[in-house]
């Protein structure tokens, strides 16, 4: 899940609302990130929100939006393309996950079922998808098994920016359609396979195809924008309720969903509908913080609330408010600093696209 503040490029219709940056964006990824820590506090408390796991489609399909656009808009090659998103995106991971290392060394009985063996985190470290020391095929922060995805998708986009500008669409839908292909037909195992021929490939593809149509301005009228995001809620929370295991077909059973929303916010973007919310930017601005170490948090929190007494719904509460105020520290003493360090801001007016 990429993040990074800052990630600029001339604007197709800017925001209203005085910052540069699509509020609709900012606003799905701090819902996602958050989504993805209710549900992980919510699976320590006993509590049932797999719903929420669906955070990671919302990234996914945004992660595509952003790097089309980005793609269409600037003449980077691929090896700067993929130099930025390094930049982006490893920084803090390694830090959060050299920090978890160090902390399992300091106080190994805080964490349930963590092994920092040498080669998981090497591995881990390097975004090399691996079955880590309890047979799970997870690095060491285990939410990063989503950026072992988003690694694999920008080696594919940055192969497909060496072809010609008019074939990139085309090349790009190819390479992610027959991975998928492959993967459905020959079924692979091995986790490294596994990743690179999954079909959550294609919800990156549904996010680069919306991010086409962004550029040419077809988006969604403000009442079909409104339908498409009442639609994706709607879906996702049916899909709860009912209990029906996404599993098998979450890149259907979720990604339709989160590509509804994504079209859906974009629409009410476009149109001038989305209202300027600056708890909400800012949430959005930490959302890669929060959602990186929102895990330790929450295990420093249990191992807190154990001796209170608190009752299942004030232990959840708890969790979710030390997974944000962890996130957010985070993201003001390290994330931003770092960000600032690597990629200052340009004088001229950008506009900040970013996905956690």
């Amino acid at each position: 899940m990429d993040r990074g503040t800052g990630l600029e490029l001339s604007s197709p219709g800017s925001s209203p609302h005085g910052r540069t940056d699509l509020a609709s964006i900012q606003y799905l990824r701090a819902a996602a990130a958050i989504a993805v820590l209710v549900f992980h506090a919510a699976d320590r408390t006993g509590v049932r929100f797999g719903a929420g796991a669906a955070g990671v489609d919302v990234f996914f399909v945004i992660s595509g939006f952003i790097m089309w656009v980005i793609g269409a808009r600037n003449a980077a090659t691929p090896w700067d393309f993929l130099r930025r998103r390094a930049q982006r995106i490893a920084p803090l991971y390694w830090l959060v996950t050299l920090g978890l290392a160090a902390a399992f060394l300091v106080a190994p009985g805080l964490f349930r079922n963590l092994q920092p063996t040498p080669s998981h985190v090497a591995l881990s470290l390097a975004f090399v998808p691996h079955t880590n020391p309890g047979g799970n095929v997870a690095p060491l922060v285990e939410p990063g098994w989503t950026l072992n995805f988003e690694v694999f998708f920008y080696v594919v986009f940055a192969a497909c920016l060496a072809a010609p500008r008019a074939l990139r669409l085309g090349v790009l839908s190819s390479a992610l359609i027959g991975l998928t292909l492959f993967g459905a037909v020959l079924a692979p195992t091995g986790p490294i396979a596994q990743t690179y021929t999954s079909p959550l490939l294609l919800e990156f593809l549904a996010g680069v195809w919306i991010g086409w149509a962004w550029c040419r301005g077809l988006c969604p009228g403000p009442r079909l924008a409104f339908a498409l995001l009442a639609a994706g809620a709607c879906a996702l929370a049916g899909l709860e309720l009912l209990a029906i295991d996404v599993a098998p077909a979450r890149a259907l059973l979720w990604g339709a969903p989160a590509v509804a929303i994504v079209w859906g916010g974009l629409g009410l973007e476009r149109a001038g509908k989305v209202p300027n919310w600056r708890a909400a930017r800012l949430l959005g601005d930490a959302s890669y913080s929060i959602y990186l170490v929102h895990g330790l948090a929450i295990a420093l929190a249990l191992r807190l609330a154990s001796g209170f007494g608190l009752s299942g719904a004030a232990t959840l509460l708890g969790l979710v408010a030390a997974g944000l105020a962890a996130g957010l520290v985070c993201y003001g003493l390290v994330e931003r600093p770092i960000s600032r360090l690597l990629h200052p801001r340009p004088a001229s007016v950008t506009v900040a696209l970013s996905n956690s």
